[in-house]
């Protein structure tokens, strides 16, 4: 029996042209003969789905879902085999449902996002019911399979999955939140919705992040397109997304945690409890939304940055942070440089213009410090300041003989990774048995100075330094310490890792008198001195004392004295 023309009335969505069909039954004789029907139909999509779910189908009430899943075309071939009795139970009924689906637009597969497809398959059986094609989700393209299985424990779950394009659009499209100019390039995700009647959707979604560029420029992080890494997000979908868990690998980043994203869109809170940046930081981070358009606070919680492994971003500059959002640091640990570490630091800074901000530390857990940063022009310049300046200078193992006295102390980088521009300014200072002071006091037997360095100590009323620190020697370009007893010149190179020495300067006893006709001397060199050197180590030190020097006056000193030695490139 062959239908060339007819339509039937769909219980939803209108009538169905069935045109073409056809009912045979290939052998009578057989006990029971068995019927076959191709039933060959058009119409809506919605229209198609609730013929589908008449008896013996059921395949919308199967799976929990009304017929009305969107808007499109659909043009259904199915096929049936039953047997012509009586009594014809589901169990006896045998069907296969092949089909396409043109032009379709749905809000109701995933829950706040519009899938839009020109051309995708329908298939059907016993099993369950299936989906696919490429098509888009809001205005990324996608290539996935939506399948609704018939089983009782089936009743209300799908799942969309297959793959997604992964770039700046999606981004904006699901509304992630992430930083603008974050992403870059596009590459392909497999994603997994996982979709249950009355509750909202759940994503998975990961990437090889293969041609896919990330970047945060405040922190120098850059993963290339061209290198791969990892990206996993899980998700609750809704009208406000919910970003359970997000884990990013590649480019020297491990990190791992989870977004809240306001109602509006965009970012409200990223928190990530474990995060390990290129060696250099180690910790848990925040960041706050600030709005559309705008770079989200940042806060490290907790953890370590150690500044040697820092490398400064490319291309930075003080009007690239206009628009950064302001930076709190609540670190265990801040690594300066070997040895040299700023405990329980606590510090808010503004990036707009450059870092700028206070903190407050203890050195070495030893001290508590306070102190501002800067921005200079290769860098973050750094003044600390020590209401316990002897403290401070044990505990950072430059000076374990100080005693005393209040310290201010700036750094400024320079362009070399590593370097930088110093000077500290000590007052009131008291030194108590100095190896090197010792012997150079023994050296130019000055008896009761060396026994008021052993025993109360030499005061210095105030001391000064200027001197430039590399990741291997620092070199003391000028420095002096005066005071009524005393007063030292020095300048020269230490090794803070070979511990070396290669200082020389002039040493004035009873600087107060000695000091006053001083105008035309270097600062803590009186009119009459002794120039002296230092060699070996800082443990051994080898004092060498030009006792002829006490006879040139101050003003004729530079005509005897070497230069004192200075860093050189790879030296």
């Amino acid at each position: 029996l062959v239908l060339d023309g007819g339509t039937v009335q769909a219980p939803v969505g209108g009538n169905i042209d069935v045109a073409g069909s056809v009912f045979s039954v290939p052998d009578v004789t057989a006990k029971p003969a068995q019927a076959e029907i191709r039933l060959r139909s058009e119409s809506s999509l919605t229209a198609a789905l609730s013929l589908l779910d008449l008896p013996p189908f059921g395949f919308m009430t199967k799976a929990g879902r009304a017929p009305d899943l969107g808007q499109g075309r659909a043009v259904v071939d199915t096929q049936l085999s039953l047997p012509l009795v009586r009594r014809v139970e589901v169990k006896d009924v045998a069907y296969q449902v092949r089909g396409q689906i043109l032009g379709l637009s749905s809000d109701a597969l995933v829950p706040g996002k519009t899938i839009t497809a020109e051309g995708l398959t329908l298939t059907a059986d016993p099993q369950g019911l299936r989906i696919e094609g490429p098509g888009r989700i809001g205005k990324v393209p996608f290539d996935v399979a939506f399948t609704q299985g018939f089983g009782p424990e089936q009743q209300g779950k799908s799942r969309v999955a297959g793959s997604v394009t992964l770039s700046p659009a999606t981004v904006a499209e699901f509304g992630l939140g992430l930083p603008q100019g974050m992403v870059s390039g596009s590459g392909r995700a497999e994603v997994v919705i996982d979709l249950e009647r009355n509750a909202p959707g759940r994503l998975r979604l990961t990437s090889d992040l293969g041609g896919i560029g990330l970047t945060l420029p405040p922190v120098g992080w850059t993963k290339p397109a061209r290198s791969a890494g990892r990206l996993e997000v899980e998700a609750t979908l809704g009208s406000v997304p919910d970003i359970t868990r997000l884990s990013v690998r590649g480019g020297g980043l491990e990190a791992e945690g989870a977004i809240t994203l306001s109602a509006g869109g965009g970012l409200q809170t990223a928190r990530f409890a474990t995060v390990k940046l290129n060696n250099w930081l180690t910790g848990a981070v925040t960041l706050t939304g600030r709005g559309a358009g705008r770079a989200p606070d940042v806060a490290v919680t907790r953890g370590t940055v150690d500044l040697r492994r820092f490398d400064r971003p490319a291309g930075a500059d003080q009007g690239s942070a206009q628009a950064q959002g302001a930076l709190s640091l609540s670190l265990d640990r801040l690594i300066v440089s070997e040895g040299i570490a700023l405990t329980g630091f606590r510090g808010d800074f503004s990036q707009r213009g450059g870092l700028n901000g206070s903190f407050r530390a203890s050195l070495n857990g030893e001290v508590p410090v306070t102190g501002t940063a800067v921005p200079s022009r290769n860098g973050i310049a750094v003044r600390l300041q020590s209401a316990d300046a002897g403290a401070a200078l044990r505990a950072a193992g430059i000076f374990a003989s100080a005693r005393g006295g209040a310290l201010d102390l700036r750094l400024t980088p320079r362009a070399q990774k590593g370097v930088y521009d110093g000077r500290a300014e000590i007052t009131r200072l008291r030194v108590r048995g100095a190896n090197v002071l010792a012997e150079l006091l023994s050296a130019i037997s000055v008896v009761g100075l060396l026994e008021q360095l052993n025993g109360e100590g030499i005061f210095f009323s105030e001391a000064e330094a200027d001197f430039i620190i590399t990741p291997q020697a620092i070199e003391v370009t000028r420095s002096s310490a005066m005071g009524a007893s005393l007063g030292v010149s020095m300048a020269g190179l230490y090794g803070t890792q070979t511990k070396r020495l290669a200082l020389q300067g002039v040493v004035s006893p009873i600087y107060l008198v000695n000091g006053i006709g001083a105008l035309l001397t270097r600062r803590g060199e009186g009119v009459f001195g002794f120039n002296y050197s230092l060699g070996g180590t800082s443990d051994a030190p080898q004092v060498q004392v030009n006792p002829l020097s006490i006879l040139t006056p101050g003003m004729f000193r530079e005509i005897f004295r070497s230069p004192a030695p200075v860093l050189r490139q790879g030296n």
